[in-house]
């Protein structure tokens, strides 16, 4: 049986109690109807897991009890996703997917064909629910680390906020010449750990966009000689580079 899982983000020891949120313990009570000493598993989003029971049930909290824990090193390969912010749905779901693939950071932006356009002071709630999205998928898929939700950026800071170290890819529906598998498997390469892919928004990336971004040193590459819709586009484009060098 599967054990259910929490994210709890701090530091625990074997012996340690904790209390689970009021809606993880309704969740456990009222969804799972755990009982006391029932076994769950905990998570802190930093790569570490820990076993734990309920020790007791309380009035709208859960006790639980660690009885272990483990840690789980990083992934050796580390894959930034920058994503023009599309319509809120698709963006929902480009986070849960990419979370579940194993994506390590995704930076929202906006491109200048962009559909959504909201006001400053809305970016932060948008960042906070994407990254409570992060944090489901990872308690799903079993992961123990979660996706960093970047602020919103501008389409040019979202050009200056990724290091220059690394491969950095722009799948482009005009690029005939490369195919994205032709450049990660390139051996002139020296075995890159980093790796940014760059996403454009529904209507694509204008043709100064695209190269203002090849201009910054990114690769060019096709996925294909279909147009994908662009939560297609992204899952290909990471779920690619994971696959081959993950």
């Amino acid at each position: 049986m599967t054990l259910p899982r929490l994210y709890l983000p701090r530091t625990l020891e074997k012996g340690d109690l904790c209390l689970a949120t009021a809606d993880q313990a309704r969740y456990l009570k009222t969804v799972l109807r755990l009982r006391e000493g029932d076994p769950v598993l905990i998570f802190n989003g930093a790569g570490r897991e820990y076993d734990a029971i309920i020790r007791r049930h309380m009035a709208e909290r859960v006790e639980l009890e660690v009885t272990g824990s483990r840690f789980h090193e990083a992934d050796r390969i580390r894959v930034t996703l920058c994503q023009a912010v599309p319509k809120v749905e698709k963006m929902d779901g480009i986070i849960r997917r990419a979370t579940e693939l194993g994506v390590a950071r995704i930076i929202p932006f906006f491109a200048e064909r962009s559909v959504p356009r909201w006001r400053p002071e809305q970016y932060p709630h948008k960042q906070e629910r994407w990254q409570k999205i992060a944090v489901e998928a990872s308690r799903q898929c079993g992961r123990t680390d979660i996706a960093k939700i970047s602020e919103i950026l501008t389409f040019e800071q979202m050009l200056s906020a990724v290091p220059e170290s690394g491969l950095r890819l722009i799948p482009w529906e005009e690029e005939t010449v490369r195919g994205i598998r032709e450049v990660l498997r390139d051996p002139d390469r020296n075995n890159p750990t980093e790796f940014t892919v760059v996403i454009g928004p529904e209507g694509g990336f204008t043709h100064k966009e695209a190269d203002a971004i090849t201009k910054a040193g990114y690769n060019s590459v096709s996925l294909g000689k279909r147009i994908l819709r662009v939560e297609t586009a992204a899952m290909i484009a990471a779920g690619l580079v994971l696959y081959e060098l993950g």
